[in-house]
């Protein structure tokens, strides 16, 4: 039996971006807000390319948002990284399997 990949993951995380973490441009926003964007980053940046008025970082922040944004943002895309290669290395584990 085949495994079959379904990303599920990215599409949980771009509903989660959806529905929790919109950007506004107006805005002042503190270290907090730049953790919650920064775990939302790659999701948010997805949003952006399909409709350009979606943010993936606020323009009216605070240095402890940039700093606190950039320490999610790196987190999040090395996290991204790593489920990905375990998630292609478990399905290839499991296409090789079928081989008799």
């Amino acid at each position: 039996m085949a495994f079959m990949f379904l990303p599920w993951r990215p599409i949980v995380a771009i509903v989660a971006a959806v529905l929790f973490v919109n950007i506004n441009g107006t805005e002042l926003y503190g270290w907090q807000a730049g953790l919650a964007h920064g775990l939302f980053f790659l999701p948010n940046l997805v949003r952006h390319l399909f409709d350009g008025d979606v943010l993936f970082k606020a323009t009216n922040c605070t240095t402890g948002y940039h700093v606190a944004w950039w320490i999610a943002t790196v987190g999040s895309c090395i996290g991204w990284l790593v489920d990905a290669t375990f998630s292609f290395m478990k399905a290839s584990v499991f296409v090789g399997s079928d081989k008799e």
